[in-house]
């Protein structure tokens, strides 16, 4: 790999906001930094669109699959291994 490294710097404020149905909805604003591009988004597809747009490189997919739980980690690792929510 010997192409050039960029970095590119984004500041994005993401909430849900609740649906009509009770389902949420992902909502959104990021702005690129050395740019002076900026949008606002209805879901996070549309987020990566931008990034992929402005940064010119394409990121990995969005999936539909749960992410780890850390408390499955090994402890071994050296990663945090009980990260519960407080009520």
């Amino acid at each position: 790999m010997g192409g050039e490294h960029r970095k590119e710097s984004f500041v994005a404020s993401i909430w849900l906001e609740p649906g009509n149905n009770g389902d949420a909805t992902w909502r959104g604003h990021i702005r690129h930094v050395q740019g002076e591009e900026e949008e606002y988004f209805q879901d996070l597809m549309k987020m990566r669109e931008f990034l992929g747009r402005v940064s010119g490189v394409t990121g990995p997919p969005l999936t539909t699959q749960p992410l780890k739980d850390a408390t499955d980690s090994d402890s071994d690792s050296g990663t945090v291994t009980n990260m519960k929510q407080k009520d």
